[in-house]
């Protein structure tokens, strides 16, 4: 009651009029109030977008990098093969392809990320093919080896000179002249060969599946909001877009689907620009240039048509792509149509309600929240990025003292979390191969703050924490502010089974397919070696020449096959007959060398005949009720002054092998 007594001494106009005098500046400080704070909230998710973005494409640029790099090690760690030398050189060539080809196919079967492995000679003619099929490679038969002549990637790659790379295009691969479907991204990375003549004789091909690049693009680019990733070549063709209707339009006959058709502005910039950022009426352009060839290589327009040539020849500066991102003023805004209402809805009811202004403060509070929860999860997107990376990862500062290190870098390393950071990375990790420290004048790594280039090493090494020196790969970028270099990052990888790869290259190429033997480069090298360290310490040597007797007709009877099989035989006997320290090698078809350390010629001959026996009573299984023997003729020479190397001894006793030859095989004969 005394309420509605108190009310209704009030008059209404005064009611009114401190109403007004409070609600009009109250509305005035709030209306202030919600601009600025709208203004401001919408600078700062455009900042936190241009960051976020470029942090993205700043790492696939890396990964695109990275990838070139990569394919381009294995195409060079092909080209150096002693396998291919050989088959060049034209020894035992037939022989020598059927090894060619089975080393192309372990590397398709490893790496996984080749479509093709190929040798094509200087005709153009495809001499070697893998195809990939799926997860399931193969060696292509002779029959179906095409003519890739008048194909461009051919020719840009034969026209170049020994080491030099080519790199085509990124475009769609083509099969008996049409287009493959479905669309099967392709970059083909080629390289002349040479024999030991200086003849160039061909070129080494490697497809590289396109689709792996553009998927480490895209997972780079993936954001926690629906940001608009899109890579562009030189032209401005689409290589990868959100829409897949817009892609490959150089291939396709359709020159209208380029970028710059729809966003004509736009592309005026980017394409005049290295990198930067750009807010239209449409919403934020994000962009960035990368130029993914390494020195020595080079590149061209390439051509759409199956046989037809490059139109331009393109220097490392010249082949570039664009990355472009785009957030739509609607995503910058980040607010929804419903959430726009509600809002409205709640800026109505502020105005109304000035009673409850705590209400605007708790809305200004929590919009202030959301704007630092969403710079969180962007921070936390970034920092999953380098955490769920298969490379290690380190950021230093200008002096070089580590600031971050992703989880995969203490891991490789050895390290927990925290025993990284703040450490001087060059004193505590930069070493030689042989765990030695490194001069810190001559690091490269640290170079790249004065230089602000980027430096990329195929092969340095970081001691871990147990001591061991890891081989890596390593790419070091500067991080510049202020148009000084502030710090590098350097992303490395564990390339520990790339080097088991290259030992495993080296050991094929020194023993015999069939017979695990030493080859007969490789005998000869050990042989040297022998006859050096014999001549050095005074002590006796002494060679065997073993040959099979009768081979050719074991082979017109019972076939190749049982050949093999008695070839592969008598290594066995040899191995169990002979000693530890003797070499033994197959030189020839049916031919056998043994090199005997410390044995006179007399104890030689005593060896050839324990050896003879023992293949004479030694019975081969050809097939369930087929099997033969065979005998073995032994010539034995004993080195002596007049020897200048191996091959004086192998004179001398292939001599006195065709003397047991002709006098009746099946024995032994000493060259005095």
């Amino acid at each position: 009651m005394f309420l509605v007594r108190t009310t209704a001494r009030i008059r209404s106009s005064i009611l009114l009029r401190q109403f007004v005098l409070i609600y009009l500046p109250a509305a005035a400080i709030l209306s202030i109030a919600i601009v600025t704070s709208l203004h401001l909230d919408a600078q700062d998710r455009i900042d936190r977008a241009k960051v976020r973005e470029a942090a993205r494409i700043e790492i696939a640029k890396n990964l695109v990098t990275h990838d070139f790099s990569s394919v381009a090690s294995d195409l060079q760690l092909l080209a150096a093969t002693p396998a291919l030398h050989h088959y060049l050189d034209g020894d035992n060539r037939a022989g020598r392809a059927d090894d060619l080809a089975n080393l192309f196919l372990e590397m398709a079967r490893a790496k996984g990320c080749y479509d093709q492995v190929r040798y094509l000679d200087a005709t153009g003619r495809e001499i070697i093919r893998i195809n990939f099929n799926a997860g399931s490679p193969s060696i292509v038969p002779r029959a179906q080896l095409q003519d890739k002549s008048e194909r461009y990637f051919f020719r840009d790659s034969y026209k170049l000179e020994r080491n030099e790379i080519f790199v085509s295009p990124m475009d769609l691969n083509v099969e008996h002249d049409q287009l493959e479907i479905p669309y099967k991204p392709m970059i083909r990375f080629g390289t002349p060969v040479f024999d030991s003549a200086g003849r160039k004789r061909g070129i080494i091909l490697l497809n590289y599946f396109g689709e792996k690049l553009l998927g480490h693009f895209r997972e780079a680019m993936r954001g926690s909001d629906a940001s608009s990733g899109m890579l562009l070549n030189r032209d401005g063709y689409w290589l990868n877009s959100a829409r897949s209707e817009d892609e490959w339009g150089f291939m396709l006959g359709k020159p209208e689907r380029r970028f710059g058709q729809d966003h004509a502005a736009e592309w005026s910039a980017i394409s005049a620009g290295e990198s930067g950022a750009l807010q239209t009426e449409k919403g934020l352009y994000v962009y960035a240039t990368v130029y993914p060839l390494l020195a020595g290589q080079r590149s061209s327009t390439g051509s759409p048509l199956p046989r037809s040539s490059s139109q331009q020849e393109l220097t490392a500066s010249e082949y570039k792509w664009k990355i472009v991102s785009f957030t739509s003023d609607e995503e910058l805004a980040g607010s929804s149509a419903n959430n726009r209402t509600a809002r409205s809805i709640l800026f109505g009811v502020i105005y109304l309600l000035l009673a409850f202004g705590s209400l605007a403060i708790a809305y200004f509070r929590l919009s202030r929240m959301l704007a630092q929860s969403r710079l969180k999860e962007d921070e936390a997107r970034l920092r999953e990025i380098t955490t769920t990376m298969s490379d290690g990862l380190l950021v230093t500062d200008h002096n070089g003292q580590i600031t971050f290190a992703n989880p995969e870098a203490g891991l490789l390393l050895g390290y927990n979390d925290h025993e990284l950071l703040g450490r001087d990375m060059h004193g505590l990790l930069h070493v030689r191969e042989d765990g030695s420290s490194c001069n810190r004048a001559d690091c490269k790594l640290l170079q790249v703050v004065k230089t602000g280039t980027t430096y990329r090493g195929m092969e340095e090494f970081f001691r871990c924490k147990n001591g061991q020196a890891l081989p890596i790969s390593v790419s070091v970028s500067a991080i510049i502010k202020e148009q000084k270099a502030a710090g590098i990052v350097v992303a490395f990888h564990d390339i520990t089974e790339r080097k088991k790869f290259e030992l495993e290259l080296e050991r094929q190429a020194q023993i015999d397919a069939l017979t695990g033997l030493n080859n007969r480069r490789h005998f000869y090298e050990l042989a040297e070696q022998e006859i050096v360290r014999t001549r050095r310490y005074g002590k006796p040597l002494s060679i065997l020449m073993v040959d099979v007797d009768h081979f050719k007709s074991i082979n017109d009877t019972y076939g190749h096959h049982s050949g093999d099989t008695v070839l592969q035989r008598l290594s066995d006997v040899c191995r169990q007959t002979m000693r530890e320290i003797d070499i033994i090698g197959r030189i020839g078809g049916e031919e056998f060398c043994i090199l005997l350390p410390e044995a006179n010629g007399a104890q030689a001959r005593e060896a050839a005949e324990r050896l003879r026996e023992a293949v004479a009573a030694t019975e081969v299984q050809l097939e369930p009720e087929v099997s033969i023997s065979f005998s073995v003729s032994i010539g034995v020479a004993a080195l002596v002054a007049e020897d200048d190397g191996v091959a004086a001894m192998l004179r001398r006793a292939d001599a006195a092998l065709y003397a047991a030859k002709y006098s009746g095989r099946n024995r032994v004969c000493v060259q005095e």
